[in-house]
């Protein structure tokens, strides 16, 4: 089933974070959706953390932090306690492989009964969902 639009609930994987702070075509959906209020971000401490280091690296220490404080602080997403998460993180990573925070990710996803959003088809999310099929809705930014 393809969705019309970027509507409802969504578990924002870095990925899709990445395209909203740096305002791609695709980001630029994104933050038109969240700020319309017909999609709402919800996203791991984890990928907060993958975030802040992936700007570090880019554009240093200090806009990383400036970044990732105005995401937060824009309501654009909600970030949940990964506490909570660990159990259904740990499984992923366990049984499939992909990266620790595309884990968390799926984790908040299934957590709270939501897609999640990654901003492509990264190759091992393919790779792993046609072996088994992932029990969460997996959705592509670059497929609005």
């Amino acid at each position: 089933m393809m969705r019309k639009g970027l509507v409802g609930s969504l578990a924002l994987d870095t990925s899709s974070l990445l395209e909203l702070l740096f305002s791609t075509p695709h980001g630029i959906k994104l933050k038109e959706a969240l700020k319309s209020e017909e999609a709402h971000g919800n996203v791991s401490t984890i990928s907060i953390a993958e975030l802040k280091y992936v700007l570090c690296r880019k554009l240093g220490v200090e806009e990383a932090t400036i970044r990732v404080r105005s995401l937060l602080e824009s309501g654009y997403v909600v970030m949940h306690d990964d506490s909570e998460l660990v159990e259904y993180a740990a499984e992923y990573k366990c049984r499939r492989r992909l990266s620790l925070a595309d884990c968390f990710t799926l984790a908040l996803a299934r957590k709270i009964n939501i897609p999640a959003l990654f901003a492509r088809r990264e190759e091992e999310l393919v790779k792993e969902a046609s072996r088994e099929p992932f029990d969460v809705e997996i959705l592509f930014l670059e497929d609005f």
